[in-house]
């Protein structure tokens, strides 16, 4: 039985490990290529600013999904980067989608945020990185949790210190057989 319950545990310890290696190298790759390279057509960001409040507040991680311009709804919530001049320039946003326009097969969008009272200039499909598909809960509650130093140091140091435990102990040590295992309960 322990070794059933043993191999469970290590079953779902490693799932949960692929997935934030996964999430992690979606990340880096990101911030290496600036935003210009996707994995599966998905980005993530973290929200910055309140103006999607109280649909996402500040610290919540959000996954956008890069589609056809052609399927964008009003009431979409789109993450694109602005190409106004001045201090926006260049900017990541991520707003609700509130106008589509159509000109020749090439849209453009008008978004503006929850809590903004006025709209945003108009975008290109070009600014587009894409829709928002899923607000992570548990990882927006890790991202705000990473913004305190105490916590950020205790999380990586208590992490990798049990990460590179827990991969000494698979690498090295070698695990008991099922058969001692069922003779230890006897």
């Amino acid at each position: 039985m322990k070794g059933a319950v043993r191999n469970a545990f290590n079953i779902i310890k490693s799932i949960i490990t692929i997935i934030l290696i996964v999430m992690l190298a979606v990340v880096v790759l990101q911030r290496a290529t600036k935003n210009s390279v996707t994995i599966g057509d998905f980005y993530i960001f973290q929200v910055v600013s309140g103006s999607m409040e109280p649909e996402y507040k500040i610290g919540d991680i959000i996954v956008v999904r890069k589609s056809d311009p052609s399927t964008y709804e009003v009431g979409d919530d789109l993450t694109y980067k602005t190409d106004e001049e001045g201090y926006h320039k260049g900017i990541i946003i991520t707003h609700r989608l509130i106008r589509i326009e159509n000109n020749d097969g090439k849209y453009s969008f008008v978004t503006q945020g929850i809590a903004n009272d006025v709209e945003d200039p108009k975008i290109s499909e070009d600014n587009v990185y894409g829709k928002v598909v899923c607000h992570c809960i548990v990882l927006s509650f890790l991202g705000r949790l990473m913004q305190h130093n105490v916590a950020y140091y205790v999380i990586f140091v208590v992490g990798g210190l049990l990460l590179a435990y827990d991969l000494l102990i698979g690498f090295f040590i070698k695990e008991p057989d099922d058969d001692e295992d069922s003779k230890e309960e006897k």
